[in-house]
C-alpha cells in the first residue's frame, strides 16, 4: 500500500496552481490578458482604453466592450473591475501591462512617478523662503534655483528654521517632547508633495517654449503668407491652455503660500496638492508626443519644422479651438 501522505506533487502541478491574487496588482483572471507583448494604452485617434495583443502575425486592438462582449468577461467580475481600474490608471501612465502594479494615484494618492533631486531642492527651497518670510515677518520672493539652494543651506537660515518649527508647533497647540520633529517631519512631507508640481510646472515650460517658437518661426517664414497665417492661429489657440496651466499652478502655490494654514489642515492640503498634481499630469500626457517630436529641433527654416508645424497646428486645433453655438431666436 503507497503512504499518500507523504507523496510530493508533480512541479508542474505546482506550477499551475493558480496563484494567489493580489489587490494592489492587475492580476487579470482570463487567458486573454495572458497572451505575450498584452497591454492597454489609449488608442491613439479615439483615445479609448483597448487591449493590444496579438493573434499569430496579427496585431489587434479591442475596446473594452468589444472584449468583454468576446471573451465572456461578466460586467460584475474580478476582470472587469480591474478594466475600471486600467481605465482609471491610463490617465497617469501610457500603458498598462497586465500583472503590473496599480498606480499609486489609485491605491493611496501618491504618485506613480518619480521627481529629479532638483525638484525636491526648489519644493524645499520654497517652503524654507515661506518659513523664513513667516518668523522674520518680512516677504521674501526668490524664484532663482541657486539661490534657493544657498538660502536652504545658509547656517542662519538653519537657525531661523530651527525657530520656526518651535512657534508653529506652539501655535498648533502641539506640546510634546517630540513637537518640533512633528512640525520638521511635515515640512518634509508638503516638500515631497510640492516636488512633484515643481517636476510638472518645469516640464509645462516646454509648452511656452513652443509658443516663444511660433513667434520666432513667424519672422523666418515671414514671406510664406500662407504659413505665417497658421502659426499665427497657433499662436492664438495655444494661449488658452498656458493661461490655464497659470491658473492652475496659482491655485497650487496659494494653498501653501501660508504655511501656517497648510499646516492646521495638513491633509486637506496634501489632497488638495495632489488633485492639482494628478490633473496637470493628466492634461501633460496630452502633450507629450507633441513636445518629444519638438525637442531638440533647430527652430530654423527646415522641412523637418514644417512638418512639425502641420501635426501641432492638429494637435492644437482639436483640443483648444473655441466654438461658439449659434442660436436661432
Amino acid at each position: 500500500m503507497t503512504d499518500v501522505s507523504n507523496t510530493t506533487a508533480p512541479a508542474d502541478a505546482v506550477d499551475s496552481a493558480p496563484k494567489p491574487m493580489r489587490e494592489t496588482h492587475f492580476d487579470f483572471q482570463h487567458r486573454v490578458f495572458s497572451l505575450p507583448a498584452a497591454y492597454f494604452a489609449l488608442e491613439p485617434t479615439s483615445k479609448q482604453p483597448v487591449l493590444n495583443i496579438l493573434l499569430g502575425d496579427l496585431k489587434a486592438a479591442l475596446p473594452f466592450n468589444t472584449l468583454k462582449d468576446s471573451f465572456s468577461i461578466e460586467e460584475d467580475g474580478q476582470d472587469a473591475r480591474l478594466l475600471g481600474l486600467v481605465e482609471r490608471g491610463l490617465a497617469y501612465v501610457k500603458q498598462i501591462r497586465p500583472g503590473e502594479k496599480i498606480p499609486g494615484e489609485l491605491l493611496d494618492g501618491t504618485a506613480s512617478w518619480s521627481v529629479d533631486d532638483r525638484h525636491r531642492m526648489i519644493a524645499r527651497g520654497r517652503l524654507t523662503v515661506q518659513l523664513v518670510s513667516w518668523i522674520t515677518g518680512s516677504e521674501m520672493i526668490v524664484v532663482d534655483l541657486e539661490e534657493l539652494e544657498q538660502i536652504v543651506e545658509d547656517p542662519n537660515t538653519k537657525d531661523r528654521l530651527k525657530t520656526a518649527f518651535i512657534q508653529l508647533a506652539e501655535k498648533l497647540g502641539i506640546h510634546s517632547d517630540n513637537a518640533e520633529q512633528y512640525i520638521h517631519d511635515r515640512i518634509d512631507d508638503l516638500t515631497q508633495e510640492l516636488s512633484y508640481i515643481e517636476a510638472l510646472r518645469d516640464r509645462f515650460k516646454s509648452i511656452r517654449a513652443l509658443s516663444d517658437a511660433f513667434v520666432k518661426l513667424q519672422q523666418i517664414y515671414r514671406a510664406d503668407r500662407t504659413f505665417c497665417s497658421e502659426l499665427q492661429r497657433m499662436a492664438g489657440l495655444i494661449k488658452k491652455p498656458l493661461k490655464m496651466y497659470d491658473s492652475i499652478f496659482e491655485q497650487a502655490d496659494a494653498q501653501t503660500g501660508e504655511i501656517m494654514g497648510a499646516l492646521r489642515t495638513f491633509d486637506a492640503t496634501v489632497n488638495f496638492i495632489r488633485k492639482i498634481r494628478d490633473d496637470l499630469r493628466t492634461r501633460l500626457m496630452e502633450w507629450e508626443d507633441v513636445l518629444q517630436a519638438w525637442d531638440g529641433v533647430p527652430i530654423e527654416r527646415s522641412q523637418q519644422v514644417e512638418q512639425l508645424q502641420k501635426m501641432t497646428y492638429r494637435f492644437l486645433a482639436s483640443h483648444f479651438i473655441e466654438t461658439k453655438v449659434w442660436e436661432r431666436k
